[in-house]
């Protein structure tokens, strides 16, 4: 589905209608939001409820549930949590709108999909294209807008667009919005492409009939009704950041296949193939960054190389103090340059360089304790990227490390609005209220993101921190062991960057097999 900020929209949508078994009043949306607050820090206002009863209705007849309010009574018992980690994904389908991306779509009005038209007329066939994750519809519908508006013929274009959420795609079939959904849609395209009813914006028949829509879950093994080299492009936008590694890598894998030689894969901003896979090649269009499969005769682009690995950890030594001592100020030291030290210039074609190659700069200006240097080069690149979540985190691990907590924290409630499930804001805003002494608001933000990402060893072992600091010994040695014990999970790389966090599964594990000996002794 199509992720991001809590829905929009009011506390109405799309009904079970008059048969409908199921009972979702405003009390069950309110107590909904109220815990989806308390465990993962997820704000929704009433103005999101559309999407929590989106949700509630795919989830409850699962479980066999009728009622809203014994729904939540089950989601707060510990037999709940499992059902809530399910219920997640679901709520933010809300977040879509109609031509969102303005970069995106101004390449496929001016390049991608008259190209793709072109090359398909050539060879006597249709264009193919995927919405992976299309939520309530507004994507595939704007897809079919520029279709029209690129000269497609009646029968030349067929958009397949899948959503994990039932409910979601039963809505998106309807094709009638409510006026507050048609933001970002010009007066002249509304003329165009809907007619006005007594209940919303209905999607004219030209453009519904080219879009055929069915529930998908991208995390399945196998995709059986997806045939190798058949599609033309697929769009998979901020759907991939709530997947692990492993899934990532076979999804990308299944993509690949499944587009033609020379087809194109569109993510959303906050996401990124870098150290995930090199098949694909990575070129710029319009001023947006977009992913092809290489044609035959051609070769994919070795992957970027990496920045300067993490020097290794060796048996005997302690993990780094930055983890595990509080300073005694309440803040880190960070080195400061000295003036006379050479400064980098910036280099003139900066704006024509990759976010990835950029976000690289920075990360090497602060593995050398440039921090100034690397402030500027951040700033520059969330300017040039506003929509770049691993910058965005990176630029308020840059501000906390510096002192400058509110903006710190301004950074990270960015990353927030932007992607409420975001587990690397939990950490990187845990750790940065870790080094101001604020200890319970650490642990507070430690625990949502482990709720989000139960194995996550790094979040194990920085919960670890906030206890061995609040003196509860017991608590620490029991997350430390949990840390150790996640090294049986694959651990994903995090987006964005913050120095001398243990760079491995097996380095977490050792620095807490340390902390958790010396607690031993105490």
């Amino acid at each position: 589905m199509s992720h991001g900020a809590p829905a929009g929209g009011g506390a109405g949508g799309p009904q079970g209608g008059p048969d409908s078994p199921l009972q979702i009043d405003r009390t069950a949306l309110e107590s909904l939001a109220a815990l989806l607050l308390e465990k993962v820090g997820l704000k929704i206002t009433p103005d999101g409820y559309y999407g929590l009863r989106l949700a509630m209705q795919a989830r409850m007849p699962a479980l066999g549930l009728s009622d809203g309010q014994e729904y939540v009574r089950r989601l707060r018992q510990l037999a709940g949590e499992t059902e809530l980690r399910g219920l997640l994904p679901l709520v933010t389908v809300g977040k879509t709108e109609f031509f969102r991306d303005s970069r995106q779509f101004k390449a496929l009005e001016h390049t991608l999909m008259p190209d793709m038209l072109t090359r398909a007329r050539r060879a006597g066939r249709q264009v193919e294209i995927w919405s992976a994750g299309c939520a309530t519809g507004e994507e595939p519908y704007s897809l079919g807008m520029v279709a029209v508006e690129s000269g497609a013929m009646n029968g030349e274009v067929d958009i397949w667009a899948t959503d994990l959420n039932p409910a979601a795609v039963e809505f998106a079939k309807e094709g009638l919005y409510p006026v507050r959904r048609m933001i970002g849609i010009s007066e002249e395209r509304i003329q165009r492409f809907f007619s006005l009813s007594a209940t919303g914006y209905q999607v004219n028949p030209g453009v519904k009939e080219m879009i055929h829509f069915e529930g998908h879950n991208l995390a399945a093994p196998v995709f059986p009704h997806v045939f190798p080299a058949t599609k033309d492009l697929i769009l998979c936008r901020n759907v991939i950041i709530y997947f692990d590694q492993p899934t990532i890598r076979s999804l990308m894998d299944r993509f690949f296949d499944a587009l033609r030689p020379g087809g194109v894969l569109l993510l959303g901003y906050s996401e990124s193939l870098f150290r995930i896979t090199s098949k694909f090649e990575m070129y710029e269009v319009d001023g947006t960054f977009a992913y092809r499969r290489p044609l035959l005769n051609e070769h994919p682009a070795p992957p970027p190389r990496p920045s300067a690995p993490p020097p290794p950890v060796s048996a005997p030594r302690p993990p780094s103090p930055m983890l595990t001592r509080r300073p005694t100020t309440g803040t880190f030291r960070i080195p400061v340059p000295s003036p006379s030290a050479p400064q980098p210039r910036p280099r003139p074609t900066e704006s024509h360089r990759s976010p990835v190659e950029r976000l690289d700069d920075v990360v090497r200006l602060i593995e050398r304790g440039d921090f100034p240097q690397a402030m500027l080069a951040v700033r520059r690149l969330t300017d040039d990227h506003p929509e770049d979540l691993a910058a965005l985190l990176t630029l308020g691990n840059v501000h906390a490390l510096m002192g400058n907590s509110d903006e710190a924290r301004d950074c990270f409630s960015r990353a927030l609005r932007a992607e409420p499930l975001c587990v690397e804001a939990r950490i990187y805003l845990g750790l940065a209220t870790m080094q101001e002494g604020k200890l319970d608001e650490a642990r507070s933000e430690l625990q949502k993101a482990l709720f989000l990402e139960p194995t996550l060893s790094l979040g194990h072992y920085l919960l670890a921190q906030v206890h061995e600091q609040k003196g509860d010994h017991e608590a620490a040695r029991r997350s430390y062991r949990n840390a150790v014990s996640q090294r049986r999970f694959g651990q994903r790389a995090l987006l964005g960057h913050y120095p001398e966090l243990p760079g491995s599964t097996d380095a977490i594990a050792q620095a807490a097999q340390y902390r958790l000996a010396a607690l031993s002794e105490s």
